[in-house]
């Protein structure tokens, strides 16, 4: 669990949301499986091909000894074949075998002397030439059962005559019991001491030697070849074999071990060897090529072991692995590099789309116009071309709607409040003469010679006097019933506004907010800065009778809904104001109204604190 927690872990970090790295584990898997596969099959199939080679070495050199244990077993029924077509031969082998040497020597001696032109071959010199013409002969033996002894001639081109005692009679009738009807035959010491043979794997064909007049059992003929000959007929093969080659007995016993290790013993997997076709567990595991010759009835075994054919696969082995191992690395080295070139250009996209989400669109992407990667990017470019192209023109719209909307604001506060005015001062004549035509003229015209302005953006500071000579123009009609208090931080006097700001609100408090009975009416005006935000703050309070709550509610949802109908009696000037801030500064600043009845109204105004010019 831990182990599959890790992977999914590195999967998760490295792969699932990275395209181009899924990209190159695909490919890499795909390529280490084809190559590891391409590699197994060429090793199968190079690894067959030698073992193939290796089995057919093996089973020529096998057939070759059989084919040459079959001619000496040929060469054997030959040297029967002429004792018997040669008369003169033949009597002599009869003669030998009835009676003893001295009787055939005498036999001899006396055919001569009574013939003195006879010339016939004798057998020593018929059996020593058949010993000159094959090196591999160790010796030829003759023995007689009626007479009970045995003549041997050796290749040393010998003789040598024995009497054989009871216990030596037994064994050469062991000896010829074992013959298998001329078949090599095994041999136990007594009988390699009897033959006068000490090579080691010997082996010896057995003839019945008959009367041919009355086909009677008359002696054995004993020819037994010297194993050696098996050693080279194999190093004489085309190709050096791997392994060993086993010749035995029908009954287990070793002729010949081209490795020498079970010379002269019986081979214990015999069973085995004879039972199993291509391949055996032997002392271990083993390929083997098995046959049996019919005319010496022999056992020839050719042996490689697994582990010596591995031997030789060994450094086949490492090199496919190697080249294996650098055609996936140079393979997946040079689609990484080719792969890398479009992830440099897909993280250039990448890169370009979130600096245009930051709002940056002048942001292009070098286009070489090669892929398709090339034209997405020219579709980029165009579209912030385009994109900022629309947002130049509409915000160049909007600013010259914003203007156009503050001039008729303006031009929507002048004329009402010229109206006002004049009724002011066109009351005062009626009530009392002309007494302070003269003061409210003043002030009238100070205030119009302000309205007119071209300055659109004015100071708070010249915001206040013009405030200050608004109220003192209806402190002068209504006497001392409205008095008035300014509470202005001097670190707000150089703030910027908007012109005509403050004059709307109080002249929405004169016009609603005073008591209309016999006490003084206050209006207060506080200005403050919050230096953490960069916020200014303008309060106007009035003592005047207050709002009623549905009242407050109808002005606060026309300040909220700026496109809303304007009812016939909604304070206009509020919601000029309000929306004249909004258009200027954004959706978080503007007017704010609380009030309760009989305990007066504040409007509160919220701006960006910043110089006039900075």
């Amino acid at each position: 669990m831990f182990l599959f927690s890790k992977v999914y872990n590195f999967y998760n970090m490295f792969f699932r949301t990275k395209l181009f790295n899924k990209i190159v584990l695909v490919y890499s898997v795909i390529t280490i499986a084809m190559f590891v596969t391409l590699a197994v099959l060429i090793y199968i199939f190079f690894t067959n091909s030698i073992l193939q080679k290796e089995l057919s070495a093996q089973t020529e050199a096998v057939d070759k000894v059989a084919r040459y244990l079959d001619q000496k077993k040929d060469q054997s029924q030959y040297i029967v074949l002429q004792l018997y077509q040669d008369n003169t031969l033949a009597e002599d082998v009869l003669y030998l075998l009835r009676n003893d040497l001295l009787g055939y020597i005498q036999h001899r001696f006396d055919r001569y002397l009574s013939n003195s032109a006879y010339i016939g071959r004798d057998l020593d010199t018929f059996f020593l030439n058949q010993m000159n013409n094959d090196e591999d002969l160790l010796n030829i033996a003759l023995y007689s059962p009626e007479q009970s002894f045995l003549y041997v001639y050796h290749n040393s081109r010998n003789q040598s005559y024995s009497k054989l005692d009871e216990e030596e009679r037994q064994q050469a009738s062991a000896l010829q019991a074992m013959r298998y009807s001329g078949a090599a035959s095994p041999r136990t010491p007594e009988i390699d001491k009897l033959l006068d043979i000490s090579q080691t794997g010997a082996y010896t064909f057995t003839f019945n030697l008959n009367d041919p007049d009355t086909l009677q059992n008359i002696g054995i003929l004993y020819i037994t070849y010297n194993p050696q000959g098996i050693g080279k007929i194999l190093r004489n093969t085309r190709q050096q074999i791997k392994g060993s080659v086993l010749v035995l007995f029908p009954d287990g016993q070793t002729v010949f071990d081209s490795s020498g290790k079970y010379n002269g013993q019986s081979y214990p997997y015999a069973g085995r060897l004879q039972t199993s076709e291509s391949y055996a567990h032997l002392e271990e595991n083993s390929y083997i090529s098995t046959v049996r010759t019919d005319k010496t009835e022999l056992l020839i075994s050719g042996i490689v072991t697994v582990s010596e054919m591995e031997t030789n696969f060994h450094g086949f082995k490492t090199r496919i692995i190697l080249i294996t191992g650098i055609c996936i690395l140079v393979t997946i080295l040079v689609s990484y590099l080719a792969l890398y070139r479009y992830v440099k250009k897909t993280r250039t996209i990448l890169k370009a789309m979130k600096l245009v989400q930051q709002g940056n669109l002048s942001v292009r992407i070098p286009v070489s116009k090669e892929d398709e990667l090339d034209d997405i990017s020219s579709g980029f470019n165009r579209m912030c071309e385009d994109l900022l192209n629309y947002i130049n023109k509409m915000y160049v719209s909007e600013i010259k709607q914003k203007h156009a909307e503050l001039i008729a604001f303006q031009a929507q506060i002048n004329p009402h409040f010229l109206y006002n005015t004049l009724e002011a001062i066109r009351m005062r004549a009626i009530a009392q003469g002309a007494k302070d035509v003269g003061e409210m003229t003043y002030i009238l015209g100070t205030l119009f010679r302000y309205t007119v302005k071209n300055e659109t953006v004015v100071t708070l500071e010249e915001e206040m006097e013009n405030c200050i000579r608004y109220l003192e123009l209806y402190r002068v009609r209504y006497k001392n019933k409205i008095d008035y208090r300014f509470t202005v931080d001097d670190r707000v006097q150089p703030a910027a506004m908007l012109k005509l700001t403050l004059q709307p609100l109080l002249e929405n408090a004169v016009k609603h907010g005073l008591s209309q009975g016999g006490r003084a009416n206050l209006i207060e005006i506080d200005a403050s800065l919050d230096e953490r935000q960069k916020l200014l703050t303008v309060e106007i309070r009035d003592s005047g009778t207050g709002i009623e709550p549905n009242r407050l509610r109808e002005i606060h949802q026309s300040l909220e809904g700026s496109g809303a109908a304007v009812p016939a009696d909604s304070p206009l000037g509020l919601r000029n104001v309000h929306e004249r801030i909004r258009l200027m500064y954004g959706e978080n600043y503007g007017l704010s109204i609380s009030s309760e009845p009989g305990q007066g109204t504040v409007v509160r105004l919220l701006l960006p604190f910043h110089k006039k010019g900075a």
